[in-house]
């Protein structure tokens, strides 16, 4: 009996991830890879449950791959934002990891997801990044193709692009930079960049956090 229950509470959890993925408006490949149902019981859960009478249709077609998008000014902030909360609720793996996008899907994974995300939206109502983009932003985190650290000005914990060539400096300080005075957190923090750029160029191994 208790195996049976444990199968039951599983299939809907199952169940009610995959509303929560469907309400956020995210790409059936998310859904399946995240509940492991078949789209044939995805398409029953969007007729059985009255969603496309409530105007929610799936999303068609591969989910967005590109992560340097991230790094416009349009996104860059938003992006930021959610990888600290990444970071905060523990998403992405202490250690890197290879094709995340195959071995990282998990039930849990995609509920803890929603509740981040949900989060965010809570606390950023008008904000642009949609949860496919989330999803992508964590594997990419994931697999180290991109990173977080500290703007050079401001100290706010922002986006890094490991193999770009952009300011460690957010968007924020872009618009309005503030003059670098000399022996302030802001001027040892612009050295510390640039001793890590040099060591980087003899090969160092660098921080990823």
């Amino acid at each position: 009996m208790r195996i049976s229950e444990d199968r039951y509470t599983r299939d809907l959890r199952r169940i009610q991830l995959a509303h929560r993925l469907i309400r956020q408006d995210v790409r059936t490949y998310w859904i399946r890879a995240f509940t492991h149902f078949t789209e044939g019981r995805i398409r029953n859960l969007l007729r059985s449950y009255g969603f496309a009478a409530d105007g929610v249709h799936r999303r068609r077609g591969s989910p967005p791959r590109l992560y340097i998008k991230f790094m416009t000014p349009k996104n860059h902030s938003e992006a930021s934002a959610l990888a600290g909360l990444a970071l905060l609720w523990h998403l992405v793996p202490e250690e890197p990891v290879s094709n995340a996008w195959r071995t990282l899907p998990s039930l849990d994974l995609g509920e803890e997801l929603c509740e981040a995300f949900e989060l965010f939206r809570l606390m950023i109502p008008g904000a642009s990044l949609n949860l496919d983009r989330f999803i992508l932003l964590v594997l990419a985190l994931a697999e180290r193709q991109l990173t977080v650290g500290r703007c050079s000005h401001c100290r706010a914990l922002i986006l890094l692009d490991p193999l770009g060539v952009k300011r460690r400096i957010c968007v924020h300080c872009e618009k309005d930079p503030s003059p670098v005075i000399p022996g302030s957190p802001e001027a040892a923090a612009l050295s510390d960049d640039a001793s890590e750029a040099g060591a980087g160029r003899r090969g160092k191994q660098q921080k990823l956090f």
